[in-house]
């Protein structure tokens, strides 16, 4: 009786496992049918299939805006298909002048961070973007380690400001009391606080900030 019941078991995880693998295989073939269907974006020889994925239309402007995602294999098994999505760049296309242009001149990059900084408002449906940061780092190296370039851009796009080199990781960036924008960022174990003009997006200040060792 043991053993039918030892039978009955292993042969259900084995069609449960069989299951998982044939919608990853799926899943993974209906996203290379999408890459091909979709407009060619030229860019990395490496391989990788890039998508650009849906554009959405920025509040208050005439911009839409939507992600370059790349398909990098060899992910943990938190993804059903095994496979790792990277962001390698923004496009903004503006409805008004019918032109498009992209964050970044290539795709060797990563856009591991994307911080959004809105108005101030009761209702939070009713929240006006004003910024957005974006921290990049080179696509090989571990994203975790490896340092950046941490960027302040407005919501269409328009004006690209560099708020540091050597960036590892991007905590906050809010509205202040004054108004102004206030980035907390790491650089070589050092934590950064950066403020910034919401309106023209030039970078006003830099400090260091000391946190007391712990005894």
């Amino acid at each position: 009786m043991n053993a039918i019941l030892i039978l009955v078991a292993a042969t259900g995880m084995g069609l449960a496992v069989a299951s998982f693998l044939f919608s990853g295989l799926r899943g993974s073939s209906a996203r290379e049918r999408t890459a091909e269907a979709s407009p060619v974006i030229g860019g990395s020889d490496s391989g990788l299939r890039l998508v650009l994925g849906r554009l959405t239309l920025v509040e208050g402007t005439s911009v839409l805006r939507g992600h370059l995602v790349a398909n990098r294999a060899g992910g943990s098994f938190r993804y059903a298909s095994g496979d790792k999505s990277e962001t390698r760049n923004i496009l903004f296309m503006d409805a008004d002048s019918q032109s498009s242009r992209w964050l970044l001149p290539d795709d060797d990059h990563v856009i591991v961070h994307q911080e959004y900084v809105y108005r101030f408002a009761d209702n939070p449906r009713s929240r006006q973007p004003v910024a957005t940061l974006a921290l990049v780092k080179p696509a090989l190296g571990d994203p975790n380690l490896s340092e950046g370039r941490l960027l302040l851009l407005d919501p269409a796009g328009r004006n690209i400001r560099a708020v540091a080199d050597g960036v590892r990781e991007l905590h906050t960036a809010a509205l202040n009391a004054k108004g102004d924008i206030t980035i907390l960022f790491e650089r070589r174990q050092k934590f950064i606080l950066s403020s910034a003009d919401a309106a023209t997006l030039e970078v006003k200040s830099e400090r260091q900030v000391t946190v007391p060792r712990l005894q």
